[in-house]
C-alpha cells in the first residue's frame, strides 16, 4: 500500500479592501460637547452631578454603525429635553423549546420610540444597504396617519435635517 496521500491545494485569500478611514461629522463633535455641558448640568431639582471637574469623562459618539447612530440619536433628544426609548425586538432563545420565541413586540415598530415637543415620535436607523421591510412601511404609515412623526436615520446629518425639517427648528441646537 504505497498510495500517496494528496492534500488538496489551498488559494490564498484575495486581500479585503480597507475601509476608509472614518471622518467624524462637526455635528456629532457639537453634540458630544452638548452632551457634556447637558450631563454635567445643574438638574431641576437645583442639584449638580457629584462628580468632581478632573474626574468627568467625555462621551464619544459615532454615526458608522447602526448601533452607534442610535446611542448619538438618543443622546441629542436627551439634550433637547426631548424622550426616547430603544426598541428591542429581537426574540429570545428558549434552551427547553430549541428555538427562537417572538419578542411580543409589534411588528415593524421603530428602533427609537418617543416624545419631542409634545408630538410622538419614531425614529428607524438605517445603515448602509438596509431598507424598510414591509412592516415597518406599515408602521410607518399608522404613526404618520395619527399624527406622529417618522424619520429614517442613514446618519447623523441626515437626522439632524430630517428632525429640523419635521419640527422647523431655527436653529438646531448643536
Amino acid at each position: 500500500m504505497d498510495a500517496i496521500l494528496q492534500l488538496p491545494t489551498v488559494l490564498p485569500k484575495a486581500p479585503k479592501k480597507p475601509k476608509p478611514k472614518y471622518v467624524k461629522p462637526e455635528s456629532l463633535k457639537a453634540l458630544e460637547s452638548m452632551y457634556f455641558y447637558w450631563y454635567y448640568a445643574e438638574k431641576d431639582d437645583g442639584k449638580y452631578r457629584c462628580i468632581p471637574e478632573g474626574s468627568r469623562v467625555r462621551q464619544t459618539f459615532r454615526d458608522d454603525t447602526t448601533n452607534a447612530l442610535t446611542k448619538a440619536i438618543k443622546a441629542w433628544f436627551s439634550c433637547q429635553n426631548g424622550y426616547v426609548a430603544r426598541v428591542n425586538t429581537t426574540g429570545m432563545y428558549d434552551g427547553r423549546l430549541k428555538r427562537y420565541r417572538h419578542s411580543g413586540a409589534t411588528h415593524g415598530v421603530a428602533d427609537l420610540v418617543g416624545t419631542f415637543k409634545g408630538k410622538s415620535v419614531s425614529v428607524e436607523v438605517k445603515f448602509g444597504r438596509d431598507k424598510q421591510s414591509e412592516r415597518q412601511e406599515k408602521y410607518q404609515r399608522q404613526v404618520e396617519a395619527a399624527g406622529g412623526v417618522y424619520i429614517i436615520a442613514r446618519s447623523f446629518d441626515g437626522f439632524l435635517s430630517e428632525i429640523n425639517n419635521k419640527f422647523q427648528l431655527w436653529a438646531l441646537a448643536y
